[in-house]
């Protein structure tokens, strides 16, 4: 008996797992052991279609037709090129830096205040809530030009109110305290229907 752990650790011990140093085609006989087999180099590995397997169906070659025929796909696999493997890379400057390669002084991986389109949209939403705070407080007084900003709800109402009442712009407009030529400038007569 005994506890299993103590097997395994007795099982990989004793035949040590080695990988391959290049990579070898199907195989197609028993594998001889490496303390019997003389050691011999490898034949490059051609790869063809196996001629007893099944024709591909029409389906998935019309698929392929298809990509075959567009130029846009092919120039964006031209542009990435042949698959190289892992060893054959170089490190590209334009890559983050890894810990394999490390950072020169003075390099910043995050992008600044003015180009990080987080702080960027922050900044937008904080400036539309201003605009529409504004837009409230001025409402009721003589000096105020009109909103520009509302809500879908308000703007399905004015198009309703134009497309399907059959108002003239500028009377809708009025009505709804908007700025004078904002609907059109929003969406043209014609443009979108209620469903």
């Amino acid at each position: 008996m005994g506890s299993s752990s103590s097997k395994v650790a007795k099982a990989s011990g004793a035949a040590a797992r080695k990988y391959p140093s290049t990579p070898t085609s199907l195989n197609s006989g028993p594998v001889p052991s490496p303390d019997k087999a003389p050691i011999k180099p490898t034949p490059a590995v051609s790869v063809r279609p196996n001629v007893a397997a099944a024709p591909p169906s029409d389906h998935q070659a019309e698929h392929v037709e298809l990509d075959a025929r567009d130029p846009q796909f092919g120039s964006a696999l031209r542009q990435v090129g042949a698959a190289r493997s892992i060893t054959e890379r170089k490190p590209n400057d334009d890559y983050f830096p890894t810990s394999s390669q490390p950072m020169h002084s003075g390099q910043n991986i995050f992008p600044s205040q003015a180009n990080n389109p987080a702080v960027m949209l922050v900044q937008a939403r904080q400036r539309i809530a201003r605009q529409f705070e504004e837009e409230m407080e001025n409402q009721g007084r003589p000096s105020f030009a009109g909103r520009t900003l509302m809500s879908a709800q308000e703007l399905r109402q004015a198009l309703n109110l134009r497309d399907e009442g059959g108002r003239v712009t500028q009377e809708v407009e009025t009505q709804m305290r908007m700025k004078p030529g904002i609907l059109d400038q929003l969406v043209a007569k014609g443009v979108i229907a209620n469903v």
